[in-house]
């Protein structure tokens, strides 16, 4: 039986920092997947075809991971996914688009605009989602097409009862305390697995010391009148960070000394930096 661990990369939610650490662990038979639209149109036939032209990959990266797995007899998949707080994700995603060395609509937007221009523009419903219910959406399967305007309800009880179902869902403001519980839960399938890591891709500037109720805080007030419009086109994403928090607390509970566990995994991340 072979085993490969599936990393949904939710853009913005530390994703390339936890591609560090695959990459760090398996080498080549790490794959980050760029083919986007080829998942996007084929998705689990074009995923079973990846996996099955490479017989020794053990861990790939999706910016658009497939809602369904295919059924391959042979394999065994771990799929992993941070989630964020849609608040603090808003902020962040602007920052990187505003510096970011792209021709993209996104980048393109936030180098013209300031903060809460660009962020009324992306409230737009003939723009693309991408700081409205995004991680709901892609947690549905539906991140890369359909319904422009509000999210339907069937999209958060579909990504709740997807994320329920998993054993690797973690929190990027609880990073750490994330990747304790997804050695805990690889460690069968992967022996040694060594989550540490070396922070990649972070936006600069953004006042990591502050708690993240304080990031929020700020965010909201620097959005001014358009907070209450943001907070309501991301509230399914609300209900969702709450429910990966939880399962993430749970999965916490079920672990032997997981003060410990979280202390020797950050002196193995300093001894790395």
């Amino acid at each position: 039986m072979r085993h490969i661990i599936l990393h949904g990369h939710i853009f913005k939610n530390a994703g390339t920092t936890f591609d560090w650490s695959l990459a760090r662990n398996f080498g080549d038979a790490f794959l980050d997947h760029r083919d986007d639209r080829a998942m996007r149109q084929q998705r689990d036939a074009h995923l079973a075809a990846v996996v099955q032209g490479d017989p020794g990959l053990r861990a790939l990266s999706s910016h658009h991971l497939c809602y369904t797995l295919p059924a391959l007899t042979d394999v065994q998949f771990y799929p992993a996914y941070l989630l964020r707080h849609p608040i603090e994700r808003v902020a962040s995603v602007y920052a990187f688009e505003r510096r970011q060395q792209s021709d993209s609509l996104g980048a393109r937007a936030a180098k013209e605009k300031n903060f809460q221009e660009y962020v009324a523009w992306r409230m737009g419903e003939d723009v693309p989602r991408t700081i409205r219910d995004y991680q709901t959406a892609y947690l549905c399967g539906s991140h890369g097409r359909g319904v422009r305007g509000t999210a339907p309800v069937d999209w958060l009880e579909r990504a709740l009862e997807h994320l329920a179902g998993l054993d690797c869902v973690g929190v990027v403001d609880r990073y750490d305390e994330s990747m304790v519980v997804f050695e805990d839960r690889l460690a069968a399938a992967f022996p040694g697995i060594d989550l540490a890591y070396v922070r990649q891709n972070a936006t600069r500037g953004r006042g990591e010391e502050q708690a993240l109720e304080e990031r929020v805080r700020d965010t909201l007030q620097r959005l001014g009148g358009l907070a209450a419009t943001v907070l309501a086109q991301n509230s399914f994403d609300l209900v969702l960070y709450r429910q990966a928090n939880q399962q993430l607390d749970a999965a916490l509970a079920t672990l032997e000394d997981p003060e410990a566990r979280l202390e020797d995994f950050r002196r193995r991340c300093a001894a790395l930096r």
